[in-house]
Formats: structure tokens, C-alpha cells, sequence
């Protein structure tokens, strides 16, 4: 009888050690798991096992930057005086932020780049060949 109690208050330890795992199935797996621990003679923690970094929480980027993307990258290129000397193509722009490390395709630069010019903060004037170039004000 001893060894049902043995095995009964073993059963209990891993139901207690597994109860604040939510998901049935991992909590199937943990029980199992802390059950054949026990069972060999270990000693598991009474406590539920501490997630994996795959099933932890992401965290939020902690940056005392402004947020990134290809607005942000062109408008640290306007501050750096990027546009001032002539105007640039959205292909030497591209170029620039390939220097910088930033690989953004074309077709994702010509919104930031309109925008910044509704705002007044560039300026676009079509060349001749029909391309249009972006400059400050």
C-alpha cells in the first residue's frame, strides 16, 4: 500500500507543478514529463516550467530613436543635408540608404518620399528625362 501512496502523492506533485500551464497539450507533456522525472527517482520543482523563449512574450524595442522605416531613414538624410547640395533621384536615394545599411526597395520609397513633399519638408520637380528628383526647400 505504500508504494500506491508513494505513486499517488508523486501523480500529485506533477499535477501541482503543471497547473498553471494553460495549453492542454503542453500540459499533457509537462505532466509526462515530470512524472517520469519523479518516478526515476529526480526531484522535479513543484513549480510550472518557465516558457521557452519561442513562447515568451516579444518585447518592445526600447530605442530613444524615433521609429525606423523609410520615412524615418530619409528624414535622418534631410537632417544630415542629404538634399541640399542638388536634387536626388528616389534611385540615388535608395543608393544612399543601401550606404547607410537600409535595403528598401524602390517601389517602398516613392510614398515616404511623396508624403515628405505634401509636408513641405521636400521639394519635386520632374527632370527631363521625365524622372522626378526631390530636394529641400
Amino acid at each position: 500500500m505504500a508504494a500506491d501512496q508513494d505513486y499517488a502523492a508523486l501523480i500529485l506533485q506533477a499535477e501541482k507543478a503543471v497547473a498553471g500551464v494553460k495549453d492542454p497539450d503542453l500540459k499533457r507533456i509537462a505532466f509526462q514529463k515530470i512524472l517520469d522525472e519523479l518516478l526515476s527517482g529526480g526531484s522535479a520543482k513543484t513549480q510550472a516550467p518557465k516558457p521557452t523563449k519561442a513562447a515568451a512574450k516579444p518585447r518592445k524595442a526600447t530605442t530613444t530613436t524615433s521609429k525606423g522605416g523609410p520615412k524615418a531613414y530619409i528624414e535622418e538624410m534631410i537632417a544630415d543635408g542629404f538634399f541640399r547640395k542638388k536634387p536626388k533621384t528616389l534611385a540615388e536615394v535608395k543608393a544612399e540608404l543601401e550606404n547607410r545599411g537600409h535595403h528598401i526597395p524602390l517601389t517602398n520609397l516613392s510614398t515616404p518620399m511623396q508624403r515628405l513633399t505634401q509636408r513641405r519638408i521636400l521639394r519635386r520637380s520632374k527632370l527631363d528625362s521625365g524622372v522626378f528628383a526631390y530636394s529641400e526647400w
